[in-house]
């Protein structure tokens, strides 16, 4: 199941982290420079996995109001490395 928030507010990494535990989280309106981590950004979708949603095209949508776009994951059964989701084997 996935969730749009309402009212977003910005927050760094470490924040969203420690908010949306075991949450996919797709975020809009970033502050990063390439090969530099993110350091702020607003937390738009809330998901129980990788691109729920995707059927409705809320990301494309997302993509073209905000441009700058990415996401994190924070589920227990991945890992993130360098923005790059890998699904962890008997993690």
């Amino acid at each position: 199941m996935y969730v749009i928030l309402e009212n977003p507010k910005r927050m760094t990494e470490n924040e969203m982290r420690k908010e949306f535990v075991n949450k996919w989280v797709y975020i809009v309106d970033c502050d990063f420079e390439i090969g530099v981590p993110m350091e702020t950004g607003v937390p738009m979708v809330l998901a129980d996995s990788p691109w729920e949603g995707r059927e409705d095209g809320i990301y494309r949508k997302l993509d073209e109001e905000y441009g700058r776009t990415m996401y994190l994951s924070f589920l227990s059964n991945e890992l993130n490395v360098f923005g790059i989701s890998e699904v962890a084997a008997n993690v």
